[in-house]
């Protein structure tokens, strides 16, 4: 009986290569949002350097939301290094958080050509903000779980580890609050991860110094 059931296991290798597979699939997506209009060979002369500047917010959404992705597929790799076994919460989670992958081209594709609407934009929060959470869930669910992790997860680790997973949903929250104010420019909030992710390093540098014995 206990074969059958590590027989229905999936292994870490193959859900790996499935996160792997669709991050790459969706940050490829992305690009399907820079649609240019169609021009006769005369008409592109004149219209199609306009046409390309004025596409400003697409560029701006691809550019965030390709990033971010990236980001998120590093914060993914990070944390699945601690993993040795997938169980049923492990994988019920990246489910959900490759569910919020896949609607990363959709919201960023709406964010991009309604820059100015909020409804569009809100939605590109949300995405952002949901896709946060499931990796705040899936590091929280490796922590309070050490029969499936390869390594111990010290306290500091996973203080740490839960810092650098709020700064997402934080600044999501953040940027669809400031999209009551100014739709487009809220998704300028995004820019506040990267000093966030060296506050944070800083600091982690800090109380490794502090902790080494004199």
């Amino acid at each position: 009986m206990m074969d059958d059931q590590r027989d229905l296991t999936i292994s870490k290798n193959r859900l790996e290569a499935l996160v792997d597979g669709i991050f790459a699939f969706a940050m490829t997506l992305l690009v399907t949002g820079l649609v240019i209009p169609h021009f006769s060979k005369t008409e592109a002369e004149a219209k199609l350097a306009v046409s390309i500047a004025g596409m400003q917010s697409e560029f701006i959404s691809f550019l965030v939301a390709f990033f971010v992705l990236a980001s998120f597929w590093r914060m993914h790799n990070r944390q699945f290094h601690y993993v040795r076994r997938v169980d049923s919460g492990i994988m019920r989670i990246t489910l959900f958080i490759l569910a919020c992958v896949v609607l990363m081209p959709f919201t960023t594709n709406i964010s991009g050509d309604y820059s100015d609407v909020r409804v569009a934009v809100g939605l590109f929060h949300i995405n952002m903000f949901s896709l946060g959470l499931c990796f705040l869930i899936h590091w929280r669910h490796l922590t309070r779980n050490p029969d499936i992790t390869s390594v111990a997860i010290s306290s500091r680790d996973a203080s740490k580890g839960m810092y650098r997973s709020l700064i997402t949903p934080g600044i999501s929250v953040l940027g669809f609050v400031f999209s009551f104010v100014s739709p487009p420019w809220s998704m300028a909030t995004y820019l506040l991860i990267i000093p966030c992710v060296a506050i944070i390093r800083r600091c982690s540098r800090k109380d490794n110094r502090s902790s080494e014995p004199a």
